[in-house]
């Protein structure tokens, strides 16, 4: 009885995956030898871990259901006076699924057992929730680069990345699209609490940190079982995508230690494909470790579980950079220059980082040198999970579990995002410390009815940083401005327009976040039989604290290397100031109900009804501020003649869903399955305070040049750099805007499927599915602001750009999604996916985090953006397996333990944009699309031909005279080229694992392994717009005139009919590791090899 209760728990979802549950169930039909069903009859579900026993009886028709039970391996025992004890062993209770196990009773005496073994069925008969599932075997023992359980979320159907795996596309902040969903429309749940990161809409756990590296990572050791689940029913919310369902390991009635170490060295490893000979070879030294303690502190009622994991980094990416040489400094000097004072201090400290000072160079043929470089990287990361069960009361009514999570880790990586420097000693530098809590609290009323409290914390806090943060360029005289504020310190970002290497960091620092985020969820659950009725309510909120200093270090641009020497700034500068401290924070609440009806024995209905409020995002200070069309202004939030919230209220979203499961012949072996939903999308706060878009330097909303925390950018700039006197002066108010349209809405997804399953034999089963989706109101942002490309003439000109942030983009998908899975065939699990899909879509996302994911080329005509979805990948297939080789006769202690395991992906490249960054449209956005005038492929080859640039033209007259569109007849036009027209590189990587182990006495087990990435060596290549994230038609210099345009009049001053065109081929310089920034444990790159050992107890 007190076990009874306590597997009561929680919900009471009989016959269907009990949503956001992080438990599961069992459930089945009692029947006679004639097939009749036997009502009253007791059933003992009993943990084999645990000792957990909880006793349920059938219904009229039969059917018996355990809910909320412990992930784990069960014994039933069925029990009817007038027949003989039946026992089924070895029923195996995954996460958020209901387990089926029909018992048969034959007649007898009550004292006499019949005893089988249970046969797992492979099909789903009872839900229609849609996916997959990474059993713990399957993370411990299939070869993982870096460890990432993330990196195994693309093993199920309808799952889509990038190919290093760590972003859903190139460049972009989400990890895995499913379904044809965003990549930053999932929700992450550890132990049944939120995960997210709210800022970003990310893991918190296994989140990057500089780009594509983890900041933390959720040890391996600790993982139970992930979910990943689509079309779900109404009880899982927040966003429209995956539920990515992780449950972490409990402790047992037995105690269990596990230890491990992994190591890595690039003497072991291939050279990556851009890391040829005669050069030295890329260094890398990667160590993990760590391990798990778990056991019972009072049998059978107290139980606790313990893991670390370590993880240390360093090695070096080969550069290459175009190095100043001595000779130009020579050429400078003779020829009468003077260099600048405070230019020769700069360069007294080698800030090209080139061994033994700038190239000799070649005097008679001046320029910059190409130079190798090893930019050095590190990474520390320190992991730790705590996690206690207890159950308590009389009759054991009540369950308690309780976790706790930290994180912590310090990054230093380059970052080219924002035109920051690749040269050593520019590095972008991250200290990361995330800390997740939950506790879950669960009362049983009676036997049908029941309540779970559950309440759950995370702290993500990040910083990010220019390695050379400590520098105060004052101490060379160079004063960017009188009050720059230390953490603002190190050298401006400094670019030249010949070629020449930039230095300095990326522009987006220094910034620093602190993302707070609590939840709280109550459920009911009634069960009536037939009838599994769930209610309940959540409450989220996220409170961001953060400054975001993009722009205050300064930015100095130079036409030519000599130009730097005499410290004359000839091609713009610009800086910004102010305040940049905000802190918002969002309350979110839901409600939903939800019936798992079971029509007949093999026909279940699953419907119900969810209610979501977003609420409006606030700043704590009222410092977000809304553009004013009519006064051609800006208004402040919340304050007196200003509106009272930052967009409108939307309390329309209703979110029916439906589905079924139809066991066609009654045998649990051909199952048709099919639903629909609707499903809402929650706001990440990184949309109002954490843009970072291509056509300004202002953040969001909440960063507009208006009230007490205006930020400010410099009008004056002195046109030489002077020792001790400051380059920029005059700050004002910044004319770039952002604001948030008034018709603002919750984007929604429709998702919706078919599918047959069925079973072949007891090892075998495949799926065959269409899965669907259609999403409308989907966020992005235009420029209301863009110029008139005839006239240059703003719509509002008290104003440059003002971003509109908005509801109105839309998405299509449609698959076919196929799947073999085989477990335990003569010692091989596996399982085979392919999916063809095609993703359509007029934005990506409401981020910009390359050219046109978010804003159109062209911001009064946004419908002409329609074109395949940043994350369309059109075909993707993947095979993992494990395979225990049978041991031998002879030589038992050799051949016996010795396992195979790998992992296959093939996957079609997905798409990019080519823009130029000169402005030859007139639009006053400076990222335009060209026009496509010849054969883009011609003489192409990858990886360093992939598109012939001179079939594209900017988009306007040429003059080849002034090396510009014409100034008498421009002709400015928005090019014919289409968004997302290319496509990247396809993906081939096969990751392979060999495994010894071998028993140390009778609880000891050693394993040896070693793991294989990418074995075969294929040279896979990074999409193009990675490492920078644009491709740019001027990738080898200025447009041109077209020497084959022959219809050209070269006389001035009357010039037509000539076109600028690109130059040379556009090459991929990366691999997908590297371009995402995890090099060598981020997928794609060369053969690495990984050694390994690890011992349990």
């Amino acid at each position: 009885m007190r076990v009874r209760m306590i597997l009561t728990v929680i919900f009471l979802a009989a016959g269907m995956l009990a949503a956001q549950t992080f438990r599961g169930g069992i459930q089945g039909t009692v029947t006679d030898s004639s097939g009749a069903a036997v009502a009253g009859a007791q059933v003992t579900v009993t943990s084999a871990e645990t000792g957990l026993t909880r006793t349920v009886g059938t219904d009229a028709a039969g059917n018996y259901t355990a809910t909320e039970l412990p992930l784990g391996t069960y014994n039933l025992t069925a029990t009817k006076n007038g027949f003989r004890t039946a026992v089924v062993k070895g029923v195996t209770v995954g996460v958020s699924t209901t387990q089926r196990a029909d018992i048969r009773l034959t007649p007898g005496e009550v004292k006499q057992t019949v005893e089988v073994t249970a046969e797992q069925p492979l099909v789903e008969t009872t839900g229609n929730t849609i996916g997959g599932t990474i059993e713990a075997s399957r993370a411990e023992e299939l070869p993982v680069n870096g460890r990432d359980f993330l990196k195994l979320l693309t093993l199920v159907p309808g799952a889509a990345a990038d190919a290093s795996s760590v972003s859903d596309a190139a460049g972009s902040f989400g990890i895995f699209s499913i379904n044809g969903n965003r990549g930053r429309a999932n929700n992450y749940l550890l132990d049944g609490t939120d995960m997210n990161d709210g800022y970003r809409n990310d893991p918190a756990i296994n989140e990057a940190g500089v780009f594509g590296a983890p900041a933390t990572i959720l040890p391996v050791d600790a993982l139970a079982e992930v979910g990943i689940l689509s079309n779900m029913e109404p009880e899982y919310g927040r966003n429209s995508g995956g539920t990515v369902n992780i449950v972490t390991k409990s402790g047992t009635n037995d105690i269990h230690v596990s230890a491990f170490e992994y190591y890595r060295d690039s003497v072991m490893d291939a050279r990556n494909f851009f890391n040829a000979k005669p050069n030295p070879k890329n260094g890398f030294h990667n160590s993990q470790f760590g391990g798990s303690l778990g056991g019972p502190l009072i049998k059978d009622r107290t139980f606790w579980f313990l893991a670390y994991e370590g993880q240390r980094d360093a090695g070096g990416l080969a550069n290459i950079e175009n190095a100043p040489t001595q000779a130009q400094v020579d050429n400078f000097l003779s020829s009468g220059g003077s260099i600048n004072p405070v230019i020769q201090k700069l360069l007294n400290r080698n800030p090209w980082a080139v061994p033994g000072g700038l190239p000799a160079g070649d005097p008679s043929n001046l320029g910059s040198a190409t130079v190798q470089v090893s930019d050095p990287f590190t990474n520390r990361v320190d992991s730790f999970i705590a996690k206690i069960d207890q159950h308590f009361g009389t009759s054991e009514r009540d369950l308690f579990t309780g976790r706790y999570f930290l994180g912590d880790s310090d990054q230093s990586f380059p970052l080219a995002l924002g035109g920051g420097s690749t040269v050593p000693g520019y590095n972008t530098v991250t200290p990361t410390r995330v800390q997740l809590a939950s506790l879950s609290y669960t009362h049983v009323f009676t036997a049908r009815l029941l309540m779970e409290i559950r309440g759950g914390y995370n702290r993500f806090a990040e910083g990010f940083a220019p390695q050379d943060h400590n520098f105060d360029p004052k101490s060379i005289g160079l004063v960017t401005s009188d009050n720059l504020q230390p953490q603002d310190f190190g050298l401006p970002q400094i670019r030249f327009r010949d070629g020449t290497t930039s230095l300095g960091g990326n522009n987006s620092i220094p910034r620093h976040r602190f993302d707070t985020n609590w939840q709280y969820f109550t459920n009911f659950s009634y069960n009536t039989g037939k009838h599994n009725w769930k209610m309940g309510y959540e409450f989220r909120r996220t409170a961001i604290s953060q400054f975001y200093d993009l722009g205050y270090r300064g930015r100095l641009r130079f036409d030519t290397f000599e130009d730097f020497l005499a410290g004359n700034i000839t091609s713009g500068a610009s800086q910004f100031a102010g305040d940049s401290r905000r802190d918002t924070f969002e309350n979110n609440h839901a409600f939903y109900l939800q019936d798992n009806f079971r029509l007949t024995r093999n026909f279940t209905l699953n419907y119900g009804l969810r209610w979501d409020y977003y609420g409006v995002i606030g700043e704590k200070k009222n410092r977000f501020s809304l553009f004013d069309a009519a006064s051609d202004s800006l208004v402040l939030v919340g304050q007196s003649g200003g509106p009272s919230e930052l967009y409108p209220k939307d309390y329309n979203n209703f979110a029916p869903r439906f589905s079924f499961a139809w066991d066609a012949l009654g045998s649990g072996k051909t199952v048709l399955r099919g639903g629909w939903g609707l499903y809402y999308d929650a706001y990440s706060q990184d949309f109002f305070i954490g843009h970072f878009p291509f056509n300004t330097f202002n953040a969001g909303p909440a960063y507009n040049g208006i009230g007490p925390f205006a930020i400010t950018a410099a009008n004056d700039v002195t046109p030489t750099i002077q020792d001790g006197v400051a380059i920029f002066s005059n700050f004002t108010p910044t004319i770039d805007a952002w604001t948030v349209d008034r018709n603002l809405r919750t984007p929604y997804i429709q998702n919706y499927n078919l599918n047959l399953q069925q079973e072949l034999g007891n090892y075998v089963a495949v799926q065959a599915a269409y899965v669907g989706s259609q999403g409308r109101k989907l966020f992005r942002f235009r420029d209301i602001n863009q110029t008139d490309i005839a006239t240059g003439a703003f719509p509002f000109p008290n104003f440059n750009y003002i971003n509109n942030f908005e509801s109105t983009a839309s998405s299509n998908y449609h698959s076919l999604q196929t799947t073999l899975r085989v477990r335990n065939l003569h010692g091989l699990t596996s399982q085979v996916n392919f999916t063809w899909s095609h993703a359509i879509d007029n934005a990506s996302d409401g981020e910009d985090y390359v050219p046109n994911a978010a804003q159109p080329d062209n911001s009064l005509r946004p419908d002409l953006e329609k074109a395949n979805s940043n994350f369309d990948s059109r075909k993707r297939f993947t095979w993992d397996f494990t395979y225990e080789i049978p041991s031998a006769q002879q030589a038992h202690w050799l051949t016996s333990g010795w396992s195979l395991n790998g992992v296959l992906r093939l996957a079609s490249g997905q798409p990019y944009n080519l823009n130029s960054f000169e402005g030859f449209n007139n639009s006053n956005e400076f990222f335009e699309r060209p026009d496509v005038i010849g054969n883009p492929f011609a003489g192409t080859s990858t990886p360093f031909a992939i598109l012939n640039l001179s079939a594209f033209a900017a988009p306007c007259n040429w003059d080849p005279n002034a090396e510009f569109c014409d100034a008498t007849n421009p002709g400015y036009h928005f090019g014919n080229l289409g968004r997302n027209a290319f496509v990247g590189p396809d993906f081939r990587n096969f990751d392979f694992s060999i495994v010894k182990n071998t028993r140390l006495g009778e609880k000891i087990k050693m394993q040896l392994r070693a793991d294989f990435f990418n074995i075969f060596n294929h040279p896979n290549f990074s999409n193009p717009l990675l490492p920078v994230f644009d491709v740019d038609l001027e990738t080898n210099g200025s447009v041109a005139h077209d020497p084959a345009n022959s219809g050209c009049n070269l006389a001035a001053p009357v010039v037509t009919q000539c076109r600028g065109i690109g130059q040379g081929f556009l090459p991929i310089t990366v691999t997908p590791d590297v371009g995402i920034g995890n090099p060598f444990l981020g997928g794609g790159g060369a053969r690495n090899i990984q050694l390994a050992v690890k011992f349990t107890f």
